[in-house]
């Protein structure tokens, strides 16, 4: 068994640049540790903002924890800091069984056509 009993999927519409994405955790008291391709929530080691650049895949918000309370905590943080910058987005979190537990989101669109 593992020890992932959650986890979460998210996008951002458009997507942010990374000073943008660094700047708005930041703003709202997040450390992020900054990588070539990847911002990641320090406080919440498993919160990682992928963008790989260019047409190599579409970025992705994922994170994963112990438990769905704990995912859920730490999503709500992220997506105030997200909502508070005007960064439009959706994070679904799910169980174990893949049943979706928690979802949040800021002005998402009904259909997105990236």
């Amino acid at each position: 068994m593992s020890d992932t009993a959650a986890t979460l999927s998210g996008e951002c519409f458009p997507w942010p640049t990374k000073d943008a994405l660094v700047d708005c955790l930041a703003a709202a008291g997040l450390n992020v540790h900054i990588g070539p391709y990847s911002v990641r929530v320090a406080e919440l080691g498993h919160f990682v903002f992928r963008h790989l650049g260019g047409d190599i895949s579409t970025p992705t918000i994922d994170a994963d924890a112990e438990d769905v309370e704990t995912l859920t905590r730490d999503a709500q943080k992220v997506s105030s800091a997200l909502a508070t910058a005007g960064v439009r987005h959706r994070l679904a979190v799910y169980d174990a069984d893949e049943n979706l537990s928690f979802y949040v989101h800021y002005e998402w669109p009904a259909e997105v056509q990236p």
